[in-house]
């Protein structure tokens, strides 16, 4: 039988690392395809999830939303 022999701690980390200069190869953004107001959200979140019977919840986020701010 033949012996194997294990790679080195540093031959491992060296095998792991790229080889020249780094490089940005592209930059993005991403758009949602809607906008929903801080005002409807609540509204919108609690139809879109089908919990519209949870009414004390969405009371609290309401709630929530006005403290935060933008909501008039």
């Amino acid at each position: 039988m033949g012996s194997t022999t294990l790679p080195s701690v540093g031959e491992i980390r060296r095998l792991q690392r790229a080889e020249g200069p780094a490089a940005i190869l592209a930059v993005g953004t991403a758009n949602p395809p809607n906008c929903v107001s801080q005002e409807e959200y609540p509204d919108y979140y609690f139809r879109i999830t089908k919990s519209q019977h949870l009414t004390d919840l969405k009371q609290k986020l309401k709630s929530f939303c006005k403290q935060k701010g933008n909501y008039i």
